[in-house]
């Protein structure tokens, strides 16, 4: 069964769409097959993976029109006699290797039904399936294009639909970022994840017989990524290092054990190996002990812009494309580090990843 990752956090702006299409963009060049899965209703990873092709996807008279995660399990949630298909998907702008389930601005309008199904716990038959389609729709599209990864990326909630991607995922990775939020997030998101973990352990196999089953276990923590976006007039930037040693200290003091207790956790010893794997200065914790820090990601500063504009990872931006944007001195030359400096970001943690996936 391919790995699924779920970028997860219920804060907003911390990352979670660049982080799952750097980290699917990495994981394909070393020779994975990878699909993104957009379960955010804004569809930003979406829109970030098909560039150009965007709005010609969903025009209304596309033959792709359809081809998305909402309408693939619409059939189920209304209740008519159409079975779950697999479809042709896109790939990213630039990249044959990674494969995209685009998402859907009205997959958010299915939360309610979702979470009518798991609070009457496979009782009502009109709702046993419900919970498992999600499930079946990304395993058709996995076993359609022999999938190795699946990165999913999700809005920023704790509901009945982000619950359900959790139930459905085999590993999480939670971006943060430097400001007091992402520092209050955590102990939500602790007790939340408990319970989900709770409720599938309770009522898990009362939907075993439905057509459309909910898959055994749930997520267990990677780790975190720490990225570094000075988008706030706080001292966000200043206090940079300062507020990450807190978010770490949070996530080993008080997130880790409860995600222990709920049996979240990969093995000890799986962590201890990815935090041997090399970063760059700049992304390494300041005392290198932080065993579920994936990396610390500097400011994309105008890098993001231009590999947006290019349809290319930061990291995939090349000197070609410079001279063809016409960048010369101190900028060219800003560039052209932030490029090398997150080429070794990513590859170190999608390094860490494979690490801890394979230790299991």
């Amino acid at each position: 069964m391919p790995h699924r990752i779920l970028l997860f956090n219920h804060k907003g702006g911390v990352g979670k769409t660049t982080s799952a299409y750097h980290i699917g963009w990495k994981l394909s060049q070393t020779g994975h097959r990878v699909l993104l899965v957009d379960g955010d209703s804004q569809v930003n990873l979406t829109a970030r993976a098909l560039g150009d092709r965007f709005e010609d996807h969903y025009s209304e008279d596309s033959p792709t029109r359809l081809n998305n995660i909402y309408d693939a399990v619409r059939p189920v949630f209304e209740g008519r006699p159409q079975p779950i298909e697999a479809f042709e998907c896109p790939t990213a702008e630039n990249n044959s290797a990674l494969f995209l389930l685009p998402g859907h601005p009205d997959l958010s309008a299915l939360e309610g039904q979702i979470s009518l199904a798991q609070e009457t716990r496979g009782t009502l038959s009109v709702t046993k399936n419900i919970p498992g389609a999600l499930h079946r729709i990304i395993s058709l599209i996995e076993n359609r294009y022999d999938i190795d990864y699946s990165i999913i990326d999700i809005n920023p909630g704790l509901g009945a639909l982000n619950q359900n991607f959790f139930m459905i995922s085999s590993a999480f990775i939670v971006p943060t970022n430097p400001d007091p939020f992402s520092l209050m997030s955590l102990k939500t998101l602790g007790l939340e994840i408990e319970r989900w973990v709770s409720w599938k352990e309770r009522f898990g196999p009362a939907f075993a017989d439905a057509t459309y089953p909910l898959p055994d276990g749930w997520a267990k923590f990677l780790g975190a990524i720490h990225s570094r976006f000075n988008r706030h007039k706080s001292k966000a930037a200043g206090r940079y290092h300062e507020r990450i040693s807190q978010i770490d200290n949070r996530i080993e003091d008080d997130f880790v054990p409860r995600l222990r207790a709920s049996n979240t956790l990969f093995a000890q010893e799986a962590y201890v190996i990815a935090a041997n794997i090399n970063l760059p200065e700049s992304a390494r914790d300041a005392d290198r002990t932080r065993l579920y820090a994936l990396a610390r990601i500097p400011d994309f500063a105008q890098a993001s812009h231009i590999a947006s504009e290019l349809g290319k990872p930061v990291y995939g931006i090349t000197d070609a494309d410079l001279r063809m944007l016409d960048l010369r001195g101190n900028v060219k030359s800003s560039v052209q580090g932030n490029v090398a400096t997150f080429d070794q970001i990513y590859s170190a943690v999608c390094a860490k990843i494979e690490a801890i996936l394979a230790y299991e």
